[in-house]
């Protein structure tokens, strides 16, 4: 985004660009890989994404938030991208999919608990050089039935001490894409309205457990009635209450991969035996990162399945369905397109940053995901009255083409890309028929 410069008492825009919101998270735990799958913050293209999100740290035993095996190091490294792009927002989460949710039933269970999770968050949070928080409880439904409503109380006081500190601190979570499960663990307008925004996780909808081929992250439906999906969750979402403009699509920069049981029956749906072999550099079975993909595919049999807008390659007796240029395009149209508020991505370390296996270019997923999303650019400072007492965006009253990005009173007037107008809805840049 526009940075502002105080030269002789004028403030002066320097002309960059902005993109939607794209989340971008960082895998504490790709430090500690060997060889290429070594993945530190040092290798983080700072103007990369607006926010990144490092995962994870945890609850101990008093409900405090606390780093995994004292990871500190790492927090002051990430933070130290700023040094490098001033608008560049950085949150620690808290969970993940690994993570004991009993931790966070027995960490919401009670007002006194909820505090001194709170007042450690804000300390670790801020002693680190972090912006805010992200909460990743995969999944409250997965607890005690009043885990549902606690968490709710715990975004609320959340938000209540966060806007205390100065400057406020952010808070997101990242939230369940399956309606079994949204139900279950979410009040999902009480919420939405506490949060910053939310990271809807529309990935590993499907998995090698099951006996059959499926794409883990399918835009559309395959079969009338398909709800494990993009474009189901998202709307499902919008529709109980969430602002659309805090809803981000989640995209994996990895592959499920299967081992067929009959290489010659290599369809949607075909028998699988078990997950696919390891990828060489993650060591996970049935998961490929985007690198080890492009490594795997080459000589493969590449398909689309069109009704789900996404593809996958068959090679050597394995089944990987994954996101490629065209998928990833067609999501984000679908963004752009019901006005959400952008994108989340797990994660960094998956993407080919190197260039060496991909050979498009470092970090060709992401690249290509932020390059696809509507983008801004800063043409000159004002403020005026728009910005008086404000900060964030807000719409410029004589030209809807442009917009005001406010700092605590003083203003950039930014003009929105070729045929987009900014929407107040969404603080965004977009088409017209999608504001």
């Amino acid at each position: 985004m526009s940075r502002l410069l105080l030269i002789a008492g004028v403030w002066l825009a320097l002309a960059t660009i902005t993109s939607c919101r794209l989340v971008c998270y960082y895998d504490g735990e790709a430090a500690s890989r060997d060889s290429t799958g070594r993945f530190t913050p040092a290798n983080i293209d700072p103007e990369l994404c607006t926010h990144l999100i490092y995962a994870f740290a945890v609850i101990d035993n008093q409900n405090k938030l606390v780093p995994i095996n004292n990871n500190i190091s790492l927090y002051k490294d990430l933070n130290n991208l700023k040094t490098k792009n001033s608008q560049l927002k950085t949150m620690l989460a808290v969970g993940g999919p690994n993570f004991d949710n009993q931790k966070f039933s027995t960490m919401v269970a009670a007002a006194n608990t909820r505090s001194s999770f709170i007042t450690s968050a804000i300390a670790l949070i801020k002693d680190n050089g972090f912006d805010g928080l992200n909460l990743d409880w995969q999944y409250p439904g997965d607890g005690q039935p009043q885990d549902k409503t606690r968490f709710t109380s715990l975004c609320q006081e959340l938000r209540t001490a966060f806007q205390a500190e100065n400057p406020p601190l952010l808070l997101s979570a990242s939230v369940s894409a399956v309606k079994a499960m949204i139900d279950k663990s979410y009040e999902v307008a009480k919420i939405a309205s506490e949060v910053d925004f939310l990271n809807v996780l529309t990935f590993g909808f499907h998995d090698t457990s099951e006996t059959k081929t499926a794409h883990h992250s399918p835009l559309g439906a395959l079969t009338a009635g398909d709800i494990l999906t993009t474009e189901y969750a998202m709307a499902y979402w919008k529709n109980l209450g969430a602002p659309k403009n805090k809803l981000n699509m989640a995209f994996a920069a990895y592959g499920v991969a299967f081992t067929l049981t009959d290489p010659s029956n290599s369809g949607v749906g075909a028998p699988a035996s078990g997950p696919a072999e390891p990828g060489c550099y993650g060591g996970t079975a049935g998961i490929w990162s985007y690198y080890e993909i492009c490594l795997y595919i080459k000589g493969g049999d590449l398909r689309w399945i069109p009704e789900q807008s996404v593809p996958y390659t068959v090679t050597e007796g394995q089944w990987v369905g994954y996101d490629n240029t065209t998928s990833i395009d067609a999501k984000v149209k679908h963004i752009v397109d019901n006005g959400y508020g952008g994108a989340c991505v797990w994660a960094l370390d998956l993407d080919d940053y190197t260039g060496q296996f991909c050979q498009i270019g470092s970090n060709p997923f992401i690249s290509h995901l932020k390059s696809k999303l509507p983008a801004t650019t800063t043409t000159t400072t004002t403020g005026g009255d728009v910005c008086n007492g404000k900060t964030g965006l807000h719409p410029n009253p004589e030209n809807n083409t442009t917009f005001y990005n406010c700092d605590h009173g003083t203003g950039t007037l930014q003009s929105c890309n070729a045929d987009l107008i900014f929407c107040d809805s969404c603080k965004c840049c977009n088409r017209p028929s999608a504001c």
